[in-house]
């Protein structure tokens, strides 16, 4: 982490360090000797069973993938404004690894990305400045928005985090302004060279700016905005692969809850952005994204419909690199990559969560159908049932039982394409928690 402190403060904060300085005798005294923090204890123990007939080197022969992620870390209390965080993952594998990691080598095996890995997850350094601003500087956790966009992938078990100088201002009642300088992503694959049959880059080197403002104009409605102007580069055999990642994306976002009842309540989201090729992206790029959601949510139980476009030119389709990607289109992860003539989605989810049943602190089911064809040339290609149930057994320990089943519209090709569409994909998973 020197080296990384040292490169971004000479390349873009030293001017934030001299505010920090210029504002540092106006913090309020201090709340707690640094001492009094918090330790940070998680562990999670995870299998993880994949049948996918889209890898062709598997001939017929699925993952089962047992890990153990334990992550250990300490937030010291806030002094003078300043307060500091760090954080180690350790991930084992337990038997034999039957599964492709991105790191093992296991190419004859469906792909699981929890390579085994001892990492420093987070680094970093706030200031709660008087004025309703904090500066955190270091590797961090960003969670922009929804986390469509910039996310930290937090379903595998070593999360994506970002080393990065990042401002938040809430000094306006309803509104936070956030801005991101991000010189380095560190992906949920490990450190190590990059694997050109898994596409597992371990890192990417980053001159980028995410800008993102949310306004609370009421209980109801909030809207948001954001601007990405993503610069990404990557060390290894296909170095273009990550420039063609390179783009500015702008966009909006409405998100509204209207009470019906004294317990029955509307839902909509709808959402717009346009993404053109940026920095040194060889691509002429011109596309748009769309989300339409509309549902109900009575007491425990909540239904919802969408709509979801992804432009794709025939080259290339609408990305989204740094986002949490697990959570939208699907969990067996068929589209983390937008097909160049581009992806539609039409979805409806079901959610219902009980609390306080048998002793348990609560019990939660989704349920989620999705329909899938290109933007561009209206081709089927295929459809997925997922379904879960999640346990919180009390305030430190979770469980959790999850499926995903997509069914494939074609075959795959050779080059790992679609003709016109992907084959069948299946995945289960099971899972405790725990956390301090």
């Amino acid at each position: 982490m020197v080296w990384f402190f040292s490169d971004l403060t000479s390349r873009s904060a030293i001017a934030a360090m001299m505010c920090l300085a210029g504002t540092a005798a106006a913090a309020p005294a201090p709340d707690k000797p640094p001492a009094e923090g918090k330790v940070i204890a998680e562990a999670r123990l995870r299998y993880e069973n994949v049948s996918d007939d889209n890898c062709i080197a598997c001939a017929g022969r699925s993952a089962d993938a047992f890990t153990l992620r334990v992550r250990l870390g300490y937030e010291t209390a806030v002094w003078h404004g300043f307060s500091a965080l760090a954080e180690l993952d350790q991930i084992w594998s337990l038997g034999d690894e039957r599964y492709n990691s991105t790191r093992n080598g296991r190419l004859d095996r469906p792909v699981v990305a929890d390579p085994e890995q001892t990492r420093l997850n987070r680094l970093q350094i706030s200031y709660a400045a008087p004025f309703d601003t904090k500066f955190t500087l270091g590797r961090q956790r960003l969670l922009i928005g929804n986390q469509r966009f910039i996310g930290n992938a937090g379903w595998r078990q070593h999360e994506q985090t970002f080393d990065a100088f990042t401002i938040v201002n809430t000094s306006l009642t309803g509104l936070t302004l956030t801005y991101s300088y991000i010189d380095r992503v560190n992906r949920v694959f490990g450190d190590g060279d990059p694997v050109p049959a898994t596409g597992s880059v371990g890192a990417f080197d980053s001159n980028s700016h995410v800008l993102h403002a949310s306004y609370a104009a009421t209980p109801e409605l909030k809207f948001d905005a954001y601007a990405l102007l993503l610069d990404l580069e990557q060390k290894g055999p296909s170095p273009l692969a990550a420039s063609r990642l390179s783009t500015a994306t702008f966009g909006i976002r409405a998100e509204g809850k209207f009470a019906v009842g004294s317990e029955t309540f509307l839902l909509f989201n709808g959402e717009f952005a346009h993404q053109r090729d940026y920095a040194d992206n060889p691509l002429d790029l011109n596309l748009d994204y769309w989300l339409v959601e509309g549902g109900v949510t009575w007491k425990g139980v909540s239904g919802l419909v969408g709509y979801q476009s992804m432009d794709g030119d025939g080259l290339a389709g609408f990305s989204t690199p740094l986002g949490t990607l697990h959570a939208f289109n699907g969990w067996a992860e068929m589209f983390l990559t937008t097909p160049a003539n581009g992806l539609d989605s039409t979805y409806a989810k079901l959610t219902y969560s009980v609390p306080g049943v048998f002793g348990l602190k609560n019990i939660g089911l989704t349920l989620a159908l999705y329909d899938f064809r290109t933007q561009r040339t209206d081709v089927a290609l295929g459809e997925e049932f997922d379904g879960q149930i999640d346990v919180a057994i009390d305030e430190h320990v979770s469980a959790l039982l999850k499926y995903a089943s997509y069914d494939g519209a074609g075959h795959a090709t050779a080059a790992g394409g679609w003709t016109p569409a992907a084959e069948d994909k299946e995945v289960f998973w099971a899972a405790v928690s725990y956390r301090y």
